[in-house]
């Protein structure tokens, strides 16, 4: 017996289902997971520098370098590496920070990344946590994106990271 291959829209067909994604309006994209790990470890992966590396960036980047100084008005900053050792970084400012349950930033590119990204548009990313049991659902939330292309893009990339992040989450938690 053979294994079927996968095409890439399949496999993009596939990410968006484990992601949960949904495009509500042309600038704004939802993502819901469940992540098989505490809401603390989460936590800690979206705002501790040292997680962040692991796991922030799309699939062909690598990610160099985080710094996050995590308060209402602190900034943040993600250094991604293309596979031709271009520096691409985010940065932005956390607008709203409730410990463990929400998280709130401007997400800003320094230069493009793609044409359909430009540098230095302000988007809006919302992070909820909620338990459930030993799990933790986290509610993504991206809007102001500059248009529908640009929205897909970003799909992708964060599609790329939620499932890099559940990786690193796992290799965190022991399993019995």
């Amino acid at each position: 017996m053979t294994a079927r291959s996968t095409t890439p829209a399949e496999a993009a067909r596939e990410q968006r289902q484990r992601n949960h994604v949904t495009v509500p309006a042309a600038d704004e994209l939802r993502i819901t997971r469940v992540f098989d790990a505490p809401r603390e470890l989460v936590w800690a992966a979206w705002t501790d520098p040292a997680m962040l590396v692991h796991w922030f960036g799309c699939a062909v980047f690598t990610t160099i370098s985080a710094d996050a100084d995590v308060r209402d008005g602190g900034a943040w900053k993600v250094v991604m590496r293309t596979p031709d050792g271009q520096d691409i970084p985010s940065y932005g400012t956390y607008t709203a920070v409730r410990p463990y349950e929400h998280l709130a930033f401007t997400h800003h590119w320094a230069k493009a990344p793609v044409d359909v990204n430009p540098a230095h548009h302000r988007t809006l990313v919302t992070i909820d946590l909620h338990v459930e049991g030993s799990r933790t659902r986290l509610e993504f939330r991206q809007t102001g994106l500059a248009s529908e292309s640009s929205r897909d893009s970003h799909v992708g990339g964060w599609c790329d990271s939620m499932d890099a992040l559940n990786a690193v989450l796992d290799r965190c938690v022991p399993r019995g």
